[in-house]
């Protein structure tokens, strides 16, 4: 649920947060004009939840060394990391998401820190089970 709302302090604002407890997306708030103990607070009440996969979670997925098939002779997307764009190079570590899709472990590892999907399918890569 979106809120919106005309001019308001930051102690209005923080109070109109606690009563509602729902995103507010505001154009006209300036953090900058907020003290410390109000932006605190303000990240205390919107939450600093993290969006993406625990560590744990992260470890379970398999990880292999990049090696160029012998019979691959031109170079393909499939063989680029799509969130770093960097082609692999023989001995490269790399992740496989259960879609199937391949990506630098490290460039992988650092996306699902932040995100719970596939960069290319946006398939969530453990579904409710990222949850626990």
């Amino acid at each position: 649920m979106f809120l919106k709302f005309g001019y308001l302090s930051s102690s209005q604002l923080l109070q109109t947060l606690h009563k509602n407890e729902a995103a507010i997306w505001q154009d006209n708030v300036d953090p900058d004009s907020m003290t410390y103990e109000e932006l605190l607070e303000l990240g205390e009440t919107v939450g600093t939840q993290n969006r993406g996969l625990s560590q744990e979670l992260i470890s379970v997925l398999p990880i292999s060394k990049y090696k160029r098939s012998f019979f691959s002779k031109r170079k393909s997307r499939s063989e680029r990391c799509v969130i770093c764009q960097m082609e692999y190079k023989r001995g490269d570590r790399q992740i496989t998401l259960p879609c199937k899709h391949i990506y630098h472990a490290g460039c992988g590892t650092r996306w699902l820190s932040i995100n719970k999907a596939c960069p290319i399918c946006y398939t969530v890569v453990f579904g409710d089970a990222s949850k626990h």
